[in-house]
């Protein structure tokens, strides 16, 4: 199963994201995006959020299984790494709240 979304549909020439579920292998604007097993879960959460913040706990539970998160900055520096991979700020910060992936399926 593949998962298709636009980044940034507002601007002229939007990214195009694709995520292969199968394959776990994402393509940005076509080409393959060499990501670790923990970024393509992580990406793959986001995803399926889309435009919705999710929390730190939430990824930490559903990404890494963690059931008492405690003090971490693992999600953090997953998020890092995604944005420097992927090339796009499309994963947005939002204070108190998380972290949420800024596009629409296309």
């Amino acid at each position: 199963m593949s998962t298709m979304l636009s980044i940034n549909p507002e601007e002229a020439s939007p990214t195009l994201l694709a995520i292969d579920e199968d394959e776990k292998v994402a393509y940005v604007d076509g080409a393959p995006c060499e990501l670790t097993q923990q970024e393509f879960s992580l990406l793959q959460e986001l995803a399926q959020n889309c435009d919705r913040p999710v929390s730190r706990a939430e990824l930490l539970r559903e990404v890494w299984g963690y059931v008492s998160p405690g003090e971490t900055r693992t999600v953090d520096v997953h998020i890092q790494r995604l944005r420097k991979k992927l090339g796009f700020s499309s994963i947005e910060t939002v204070y108190r709240q998380g972290y949420k992936l800024r596009a629409q399926a296309v």
